[in-house]
């Protein structure tokens, strides 16, 4: 139900400003439906399960484009019926809505968005492409980002305002938050290639764990030393305070660089710094990733390896450490045909548990359109657990799935 107010406020907030002149409004609604087959429906290590989905996925895509306002709003319900009736049917949303607003001409803005998705609970672990709902949240992040935009300069500008996020979780034991966040964000260029950025944000954290006060300060840099190919870096400090009386002060960077020749994209990013965990106030993580891809006239192939550090924040504790890889491609067998094909291999270590976990992922599927925006898709998905000392990470699941979709 409340799902559905969101989804019902939005459309009437494009109605009211689309009979404004000079708008561009599209809606595309669609339709899917979907059938799959799980052999292990819990990802359980022993008496698995298997069962037939049955799934209905209408929904709609909405754009709107005038002078005061751009919006867009993509919304997709999924029914669920597992006809084992080993689960209950399920009724999901997907929201991804996004607006900006024009208050002031060049000066006074305001930033709306709503994201309403179901998410993993671990944040080293993404699972929604082996399952539908094993240790999955639905999660919804509403925003609303007023802000002030100053040209002392010809070549600076100077952003200023407030951001609210509400984040709330819909399983236990998920953690819900509310943010209050003041920033001030300063850009300076330099010449045509070279840009330099500065900011800082105040956090106010409202939470069901452990209220804070967060400061973050940064300095940076971007560099488009050629066409589309460029070099950045950001550096700072954020210093956190718990009601409870605990301090962390942490420095957190950002980096990378990107370089594009005529069919091959080559890039490499490292960071640190704290991101949304659904069990907890927030979780430090330390990542180094690059990607490799190369294009051909029907498709490409690239392979994409990453290392990352997951620190519980507050006790400076390692969590977990992942590394490996993914290797994917994509191809063209005719204007008609498409189709994909990924494996990942990955391994977490657990100190805290004093384990590890290896796992293997392979996605693939193939499209044929049938008519005009009328496709007809086939995917495989298979993961793999082996862990020498969880008992619980040592399964595997097969998932196949038929779908034809229409859009309108």
């Amino acid at each position: 139900m409340l799902q559905a107010i969101r989804v019902s406020a939005f459309l009437s907030m494009v109605g009211v400003v689309a009979g404004a002149q000079g708008a561009e409004f599209e809606v595309h609604p669609s339709l899917a439906v979907n059938q799959e087959y799980t052999d292990n429906v819990f990802e359980t290590s022993n008496n698995r399960v298997s069962d037939f989905i049955t799934r209905a996925l209408p929904g709609v895509m909405m754009r709107y484009k005038a002078p005061a306002f751009n919006g867009h709003l993509d919304y997709l319900f999924d029914y669920r019926h597992y006809a084992k009736g080993n689960h209950g049917d399920e009724f999901v949303h997907t929201i991804d809505a996004q607006g900006s607003l024009v208050i002031l001409q060049r000066y006074v803005f305001m930033d709306l968005s709503d994201q309403y998705q179901r998410v993993s609970l671990d944040v080293a672990r993404t699972t929604s492409q082996e399952s539908l709902f094993v240790n999955q949240s639905d999660r919804n992040v509403a925003t609303v980002a007023p802000y002030v935009m100053l040209h002392p300069g010809s070549r600076t500008s100077v952003k200023t305002g407030y951001r609210f996020v509400d984040i709330r979780y819909f399983d236990s034991p998920a953690v819900n938050k509310i943010d209050h966040v003041g920033l001030v964000e300063v850009t300076h260029t330099l010449t045509e290639r070279l840009e330099l950025n500065a900011g800082y944000t105040f956090t106010r954290e409202l939470a069901a764990t452990d209220d804070f006060n967060q400061h973050q300060g940064y300095g940076g840099f971007r560099y488009e030393y050629a066409d589309k190919s460029f070099v950045f870096g950001q550096a700072g400090n954020i210093w956190t305070r718990y009601d409870s009386g605990q301090q962390l002060s942490s420095l957190f960077w950002n980096a990378g660089v990107t370089h594009v020749m005529d069919t091959v994209t080559a890039s490499i990013t490292t960071g640190k710094h704290y991101i949304e965990d659904p069990l907890r106030n927030i979780v430090e993580e330390t990542f180094v990733t690059g990607l490799l891809e190369k294009r051909f006239s029907n498709g490409l192939v690239s392979i994409a390896p990453i290392y990352s550090e997951f620190t519980l924040a507050q006790s400076d504790s390692l969590q977990t450490r992942k590394y490996g890889a993914t290797v994917s491609g994509k191809y063209d067998f005719t204007p008609d045909l498409s189709g994909n094909l990924s494996f990942t291999a990955e391994k977490y270590e657990q100190p805290l548990l004093g384990s590890y976990t290896r796992r293997f992922l392979v996605t693939s599927g193939l499209s044929y359109l049938l008519a005009k925006e009328l496709t007809l898709s086939v995917f495989y998905n298979y993961a793999d657990y082996y862990s020498p000392g969880i008992a619980a990470d040592n399964r595997h699941v097969n998932r196949a799935m038929v779908e034809i979709k229409k859009v309108f």
